[in-house]
C-alpha cells in the first residue's frame, strides 16, 4: 500500500522534506491567491456589467424621450398647421381692391364687379353708368305702412331679407321694410332735395352722390319700425327692434353698414336703419371682427 504524500517525505534527505514542504505550502498559497484573483475578476466583472447596465438604461431612456420629444415637436407642428390650415380655410375671400375698380373719367374708381354681393360702392368707388340690378324683385314681408314700391331688391338678398323678417316677428320684433332699391335717377333726385332741405354738409354726411349709392346696387335696404313711426333715426338703434337688427342681423348674410365707431372708415355717419346683403359667411365674420368692408378691402 502506497504511502501518504507525508509519510513519504520522512524517507527523503532533510534539505528534500524542507523544499517539498516549501512547495506544498506555496502550492496552497497559489491557489488561495487564484482563487482570490477568479472573485476579485467576478466582483470586477459584476460591477462593470452593472455599470454598463446602468448606462444602457440611461441611453434607451434618452432615445425614448428624444423620440418622445421629436414625435411631440412633430405632433405640435402638424397640429399647428392643420389649425393654420383650419382657420385660413375658414376666413371668408373679399375681392382684391385694385382689381374690382377702373379709373373713371370723373375722377372716381368706376366698380367692375357691380353684381357681386361683395361690391365695395363708397364715395370713392361709382357704379357703372346706368347700371340696374338684373333680378330685382320684391320680398314678401309684412310692409306696416311702407310702400311696395320701395322694396325692391336683388333676389338672393329678398329672400334673406324675408328670412330675417320671420325670425325677428319670432322673436316679437316688428320691422318695417321703409326703403331698398333707388335708381340713379331717384337718387339724383333725393340727393338735390337734401342739398336744398338740409345743406350741402348733412346731405354728404347722410346721402350718397348718385352712381355711388348702395340702394342701387339693390343689396340694401333701410328697416326701421312701426314702433318707432317708421322713422329713420339714429335714435333707432337704442329701441329693442334696432338693437335685435344689430345683433342678428349678420345671421341672415346683412351687417349694418354704418356702425357708429366707423364714421373714419365709411364717411357717413351713423344709420342702425341701413342693412346691407353680402351673405351669411362674410356678414358673420365682420361681425364678429367689428369691421366694416372699407377695413377688409381697402387698398393696399
Amino acid at each position: 500500500m502506497p504511502l501518504s504524500i507525508t509519510k513519504e517525505v520522512l524517507f527523503y534527505p532533510s534539505h528534500l522534506k524542507k523544499y517539498l514542504s516549501f512547495a506544498i505550502v506555496n502550492i496552497s498559497e497559489s491557489n488561495k491567491l487564484v482563487r482570490k484573483i477568479a472573485l476579485n475578476r467576478a466582483k470586477s466583472n459584476k460591477k462593470r456589467y452593472l455599470v454598463l447596465g446602468i448606462v444602457l438604461v440611461i441611453v434607451l431612456i434618452g432615445l425614448a424621450l428624444a423620440f418622445s420629444m421629436k414625435e411631440k415637436i412633430f405632433n405640435t407642428n402638424s397640429e399647428q398647421k392643420n389649425s393654420n390650415q383650419e382657420v385660413k380655410e375658414s376666413l371668408p375671400l373679399f375681392p382684391n381692391y385694385e382689381e374690382t375698380a377702373v379709373e373713371a373719367e370723373d375722377g372716381l374708381l368706376e366698380v367692375t364687379n357691380e353684381q357681386s354681393n361683395l361690391v365695395l360702392v363708397n364715395k370713392a368707388r361709382k357704379l357703372p353708368d346706368g347700371y340696374e340690378p338684373p333680378d330685382l324683385t320684391y320680398p314678401i314681408v309684412p310692409l306696416h305702412g311702407a310702400s311696395k314700391d320701395k322694396t325692391l331688391m336683388r333676389k338672393e338678398a329678398a329672400k334673406a331679407l324675408e328670412k330675417l323678417f320671420e325670425a325677428a316677428e319670432a322673436d316679437s320684433i316688428v320691422l318695417t321694410p321703409v326703403s331698398a332699391y333707388r335708381s340713379f335717377d331717384r337718387q339724383q333726385s333725393l340727393y338735390n332735395f337734401y342739398i336744398q332741405s338740409h345743406g350741402e354738409e348733412w346731405t354728404k354726411a347722410y346721402s350718397a352722390y348718385p352712381g355711388t349709392s348702395e340702394h342701387q346696387t339693390g343689396l340694401s335696404i333701410d328697416v326701421s319700425s312701426p314702433n318707432f313711426g317708421n322713422m329713420l333715426e339714429k335714435e333707432f338703434g337704442e329701441t329693442k327692434e334696432g338693437t335685435w337688427l344689430a345683433d342678428h342681423a349678420h345671421e341672415y348674410g346683412f351687417i349694418i353698414r354704418y356702425p357708429e365707431d366707423k364714421v373714419e372708415k365709411t364717411e357717413y355717419n351713423y344709420e342702425p336703419w341701413h342693412i346691407r346683403y353680402i351673405g351669411v359667411k362674410h356678414a358673420t365674420y365682420l361681425y364678429e371682427n367689428d369691421l366694416v368692408l372699407e377695413e377688409v378691402m381697402s387698398p393696399k
